[in-house]
């Protein structure tokens, strides 16, 4: 059964283990998305003995109600991951795209027992634009720009982030997605979000996928090796693997790894 926690003013997902035999797993979900996106995930891992939650960011789901989420910035997100991280005290960090970057920064605090990058956005230093993705984001730089709430299109969330979504599962997927943070846009896309490797000093592991259109498999391969993290790239997944149908193998590949650490 999933419960719902409140911890400084944000809300969390928790699935109690039967019996708690590792480190807690603090999940972080990426751009547009919620703590939902892990729903499935926070079963898997606590059959498996780890007390698994699920963070939702502020300005979504009741987390730091009546703020601007346009407003808010990567520091603001890494703060609230830092809030619940130190109330866990120590737990694994497992982050999906903007999450995986929020990890990063967050390991780099010391906060992290470990960290998993499942399709990561990269730190400053690691450009991931492409032609095809600036062409898609032209028409949100004035909300990027301005601080103000980001509304993708159903076109090009499915373009980039769903093609391995089945069409018949996309409705329902594009219904839990919300508008983001502008200002949190422009520290990913335009100036870059400081991570020093150097002081990431818990053990790192990266997942991939082949046909990931929006954080591309060259982009992870360089995050990996900027931390000199074993990586993993599933084939014939896209973006949103973490939902996608065959989930439960890639959140194997992340739980076996986290029981190793």
């Amino acid at each position: 059964m999933i419960e719902t926690l409140r911890i400084d003013d944000l809300t969390v997902l928790y699935a109690r283990p039967g019996l708690a035999r590792h480190h807690p797993v603090l999940l972080v979900h990426g751009y547009f998305a919620t703590a939902s996106v892990f729903r499935d995930w926070l079963g898997f891992f606590a059959e498996r003995g780890f007390p698994a939650y699920a963070l939702n960011l502020r300005g979504r789901e009741g987390s730091r109600p009546g703020i601007d989420v346009g407003k808010a910035s990567m520091a603001d997100f890494v703060d609230d991951v830092a809030a619940v991280a130190v109330h866990l005290d120590n737990p694994v960090l497992v982050g999906h795209s903007m999450g995986g970057l929020l990890v990063q920064c967050a390991a780099e605090r010391g906060l992290a027992h470990a960290a998993a990058l499942i399709t990561p956005a990269p730190p400053r230093g690691i450009s991931v634009l492409s032609l095809a993705l600036v062409a898609r984001q032209v028409k949100y730089l004035p909300a990027i720009l301005r601080a103000r709430p980001v509304r993708p299109s159903a076109r090009d969330l499915t373009a980039l982030v769903l093609n391995r979504v089945p069409p018949a599962e996309r409705a329902a997927v594009l219904r839990e997605l919300v508008p983001d943070s502008g200002r949190a846009g422009r520290d990913m896309s335009i100036t870059g979000v400081a991570v020093d490797p150097r002081r990431v000093r818990c053990p790192v592991f990266v997942v991939g996928a082949d046909d990931d259109r929006f954080i591309p498999p060259v982009v992870v391969r360089r995050v990996a090796s900027r931390y000199g993290a074993p990586i993993q790239t599933m084939i014939g997944r896209g973006h949103m693997l973490v939902l996608e149908p065959g989930w439960k193998a890639v959140a194997d590949v992340v739980a076996r790894w986290c029981t190793s650490v």
